[in-house]
């Protein structure tokens, strides 16, 4: 996560705690003067000391990876912490291959994000839990189980330690809420149990001898994240991962429609000619709705989630630090206006959520629902005037320009998007390179180019990381009659 450093600069006044995962102490001068492993300054502390961490979540393996504190790390810098990936892995895991690597980095834009690291260790079964719960944490549940994260401990789920009974084998009361909390002679945790005093058990240490705060959420593969309500599946969490693209609701049909009606526009480009292979401008009067779908992809929502809670805690941390830079918030994408005025799914617009549109055919929509965009073929068909990323549009008429069409019906995809962090660009002739590795190597996430406030047609929006974007719906339908409109080469006629 971006901004990291700056967020943990505090814990290099403290020191590592030699006892590390076996640590037991809960003085507070002890807490105040060292650092534990799941301690937020835990792994900064380690890098200014030199010392090896040890890693009790997947989420904090990667972090240690990513040396750059971009939230993204390279072949490289995988290959420096691929041993100890090995080490916690119930399957064998293989060299770091050519091959190997490519199925890691699954969108080839020649980097991972923990969305992507998360997913291989999910493969391999590493025996470390993913360690979201600061980015879920509204969606915990109290009876959540919590496993421990400390190498080659069978706890599951914790389990508060109970304190010895100050009484021993004289104690008379025999209360369900009494021997809860406490042991007493005889029974199986007595020697295990903690010592003696307060009134309850150690709430903060587990029967397994480790703190709290090395166990994290059991949650893994398609039951890490809660699914929209909307969706087949309601808000439960499957127990294996799943992809379907199902028919919406007859009553959501009006609304894409709508929706269509909404961001239309008579305005063309050199785009549309280009793509239409004959040359034409001309412009549709309007777009007939023919169907929808959704897609339910567990896998491609879950690394969309992981990203969004990611960008929520990085801004929600970061504006109460000194040097955090503030980033605008485009509440006038159009897309998003008419969805939302539609009484639909609320998007989160204080990280730039937005839906958007992206022109595509229907073979090649259905392939980037079941396997995402891939970065790798980024350009090939829409150009790269802002960079090698997927282009998005906020209206029907600029989305359709890349359609496809066959037979007598054309496709788009409806995705959401994490703007995120935006580099707005109205540069009439922008330096693509530059604009990419701003978001592939720097601050940004994605990038807006404003060609209406340039040319008078329309804004672009680039995404450079699929985990920005989840496509969830396919839509088809037909054009209206052609026409010259205004903006026709020459004029109208």
């Amino acid at each position: 996560m971006r901004g990291r450093t700056t967020m943990t600069i505090s814990g290099k006044s403290k020191k590592v705690c030699k006892f590390g995962v076996k640590c037991f102490q809960r003085n507070p001068v002890h807490i105040q003067d060292f650092v534990h492993p799941g301690d937020d300054c835990y792994l900064a502390v380690c890098k200014s000391e030199g010392v090896e961490p040890e890693f009790v979540s997947i989420r904090k393996l990667f972090e240690w990876c990513d040396t750059t504190n971009t939230g993204k790390a390279t072949r490289a810098e995988v290959a420096q912490i691929w041993s100890k990936l090995q080490v916690h892995a119930d399957d064998k895991v293989p060299p770091l291959t050519d091959e190997l690597w490519q199925l890691l980095d699954d969108d080839g834009n020649g980097h991972v994000n923990f969305s992507e690291f998360a997913e291989l260790t999910t493969m391999f079964k590493v025996r470390l839990p993913l360690g979201l719960d600061d980015l879920f944490q509204s969606n915990q549940d109290a009876d959540e189980q919590l496993c421990c994260g400390v190498r080659d401990c069978p706890c599951k789920n914790f389990h508060t330690m109970r304190r010895r009974c100050k009484y021993g084998e004289t104690c008379y009361q025999d209360g369900e809420e009494h021997r809860a909390a406490f042991a007493h002679a005889g029974d199986d945790d007595w020697d295990s149990a903690g010592a003696a005093g307060g009134r309850g058990g150690d709430k903060d240490m587990c029967t397994c001898k480790h703190k709290r705060k090395l166990h994290a959420s059991s949650r893994s593969g398609a039951g890490a994240v809660p699914f929209p309500k909307y969706w087949s599946v309601g808000e439960d969490s499957p127990e294996g991962e799943f992809q379907k693209i199902l028919d919406v609701d007859a009553a959501m049909i009006p609304k894409f429609q709508e929706l269509l009606k909404a961001t239309y526009s008579d305005v063309t480009t050199r785009d549309r000619a280009n793509h239409s292979g004959n040359g034409d401008w001309r412009v549709p009067r309007h777009f007939k709705l023919v169907g929808a779908q959704r897609n339910e992809n567990s896998k491609l929502w879950r690394k969309y989630c992981i990203k969004q809670a990611e960008l929520q805690k990085e801004k929600t941390l970061g504006e109460g630090m000194e040097g955090y830079k503030h980033y605008d918030v485009f509440k006038d994408v159009e897309t998003s206006k008419a969805w939302e005025s539609l009484d639909s799914d609320r998007l989160n617009t204080d990280i730039n959520e937005w839906y958007l549109f992206h022109g595509t055919s229907s073979s090649a929509a259905r392939n980037i629902c079941s396997t995402d965009f891939k970065m790798r073929l980024a350009g090939t068909a829409t150009g790269t005037l802002y960079g090698k990323g997927s282009y998005m549009a906020e209206s029907i008429t600029k989305a359709d320009e890349y359609a496809k069409q066959e037979g007598d019906v054309f496709t788009v995809l409806l995705c959401r998007v994490l703007g995120g962090h935006v580099n707005y660009c109205d540069t009439r002739t922008p330096d693509a390179d530059e604009l990419t590795k701003s978001c592939t190597e720097g601050d940004f996430d994605c990038i807006i180019g404003d060609r209406k406030k340039v040319s008078g047609t329309y804004r672009e929006f680039v995404i450079f990381d699929t985990e920005n974007v989840y496509p969830e719906y396919i839509l088809t339908y037909k054009r209206g009659e052609l026409f010259k409109s205004a903006s026709y080469p020459g004029g109208p006629g």
